[in-house]
């Protein structure tokens, strides 16, 4: 009896350990790779969050609605790793953003390259200026 309590507390606590692993999604579950967007607006906010880093933008269409879109990233560590740093983004920066749109055409997509006015571009390779190429 006492052998079976003590193997069920160590499988509860295991099993807490685990439930982060499932809250963590592949890319290829949520966004759909055929629908690509491209979007030009402002940024409204950046999260450095885990699993992923996520930022808003507030982007107005042809009839001058604004619609506010939520962007993934990678992970903050990555795009720490990778040369970002937490003013790579901030709020008030016009961007233009190319990725792929949520399955479900939510406003909610995975941003691939920002591109800044002057020419730099984000990436979850890091920071690439206009004229490094």
């Amino acid at each position: 009896m006492v052998r079976n309590l003590r193997m069920a507390v160590a499988a509860a606590g295991l099993a807490i350990f685990a439930l982060p692993a499932f809250a963590h999604h592949s890319g290829a579950a949520v966004f759909d790779l055929s629908k690509r967007i491209e979007l030009k607006g402002v940024v409204t906010k950046m999260e450095w969050t885990n699993p992923h880093a996520h930022f808003f933008m507030d982007v107005k269409d042809a009839d001058g609605k604004v619609t506010n879109w939520d962007l993934e990233l990678a992970s903050p560590s990555i795009l720490l790793r990778n040369g970002w740093t937490r003013s790579s983004l901030k709020a008030g920066d016009l961007v233009t953003v190319t990725g792929n749109r949520a399955k479900d055409n939510s406003n909610f997509g995975s941003a691939q390259t920002i591109l800044f006015p002057d020419g730099h571009k984000l990436n979850f390779l890091g920071y690439e200026d206009a004229n490094s190429k």
